[in-house]
């Protein structure tokens, strides 16, 4: 790397710890109360490994993310920092909020006939022996082990701390369910990811990540972020294309293409505010996975789904903001990935349009 491109990510880590630091100083106490329930959790339709059915999310709120309290300030488009504790946080609280979550749907979910996907995030890592300790991660194991429909677990972590102890031990315990363990890739060039996302992460600790799991036989869940900072939209489109077909012939599990939100407190608001970047185009999205897999091979062996955050608004990807320009895209993008049907992404005559399309052709190599 040059001395200029070092010294401009020197000063972006810089930035990006000063908005951290900053954000963490304003951040309320929480009390005990609000440490025995869950940051969220709900339920919805999703697409299973193998057929459509609804997934059971549950945000926990733990002392948060190490690469984000860290030394390095965290990921440039990252606000997750907001919902953790910041100080340590007794694990009977972790335990309580899974708990909490858990007796409140178990009912929904024994009586609907479709099966579920479990996702938990922490917004950090849940090998992380800091945020999550090995006794919680036990418990929450042995919890999901007596629900039978819940018949796919998902949790995340940095490959930092991703190792064959861990997942064998959860792997013992929960048998025959689907388990993927969920990797913040963001994209498959390192140049991009580590001066622009300030992840923190070399491909080659990824891949090492990855055979770790298929070793232990769990599959591999990868997050692209779709259009990170300093890129334009055409540039996001190739880039996050190209890495899904990388990605593919790794023969990861899931690919879970994430459009960036305007995080509050992040370094990527801090540019939006100075209108230095916006959102990503459903166009761009939609085109990112139209050219990844035009000839539909790809969606035979690996699934790929997006359930954007904030879509439709101007924090999150949007075209214009007609509510009914929004409300296609959102609906199309959910017939995708519930059908893995790539045709539900593909305009037809007859299909919905907008005026703002040429807008957006005239400018996605500029913005």
């Amino acid at each position: 790397m040059s001395m200029k491109k070092l010294n401009e990510n020197n000063f972006l880590v810089e930035k990006i710890k000063a908005l951290r630091s900053k954000a963490i100083k304003k951040k309320p106490q929480f009390e005990d109360e609000q440490l025995d329930k869950p940051v969220s959790f709900w339920i919805k339709e999703d697409r299973l490994l193998k057929e459509k059915g609804k997934e059971f999310t549950v945000i926990l709120r733990t002392k948060g993310c190490s690469w984000a309290l860290g030394e390095t300030g965290g990921c440039s488009m990252c606000g997750y920092i907001q919902d953790s504790t910041i100080e340590e946080i007794d694990h009977i609280h972790i335990i309580n909020q899974f708990n909490y979550a858990l007796e409140k749907k178990i009912k929904e979910i024994s009586a609907d006939k479709d099966d579920f996907v479990l996702k938990i995030f922490n917004s950090g890592s849940f090998f992380d022996d800091d945020e999550i300790s090995a006794d919680v991660r036990e418990h929450i194991y042995n919890r999901i082990a007596e629900v039978p429909k819940i018949k796919e677990i998902v949790v995340e972590s940095r490959v930092d701390y991703i190792t064959r102890e861990k997942l064998k031990i959860m792997k013992n315990i929960l048998k025959n369910k689907y388990i993927e363990v969920a990797i913040g890739l963001e994209t498959t060039n390192d140049y991009i990811r580590n001066t622009y996302i300030n992840k923190g992460l070399k491909f080659e600790d990824f891949l090492n990540a990855v055979q770790i799991s298929k070793d232990n036989n769990i599959g591999v869940r990868v997050y692209l972020l779709f259009k990170p900072p300093f890129l334009n939209e055409q540039t996001a489109i190739d880039d996050c294309a190209s890495s899904i077909q990388k990605l593919a012939e790794l023969k990861v599990n899931t690919i879970s293409i994430n459009p960036l939100n305007i995080q509050k407190n992040s370094l990527v608001e801090y540019l939006w505010y100075q209108n230095r970047y916006r959102p990503p185009w459903f166009y761009s999205l939609f085109k990112c996975i139209i050219k990844a897999c035009k000839d539909n091979s790809i969606l035979d062996s690996v699934r790929i789904i997006s359930s954007p955050s904030g879509a439709g608004t101007k924090r999150g990807i949007h075209n214009c903001l007609k509510r009914d320009c929004n409300e296609f895209m959102i609906n199309s993008l959910k017939e995708f990935v519930i059908t893995q049907n790539i045709t539900c992404l593909i305009k037809k005559d007859d299909s919905y349009s907008c005026d703002c399309l040429i807008k957006y052709q005239l400018q996605k190599n500029f913005i």
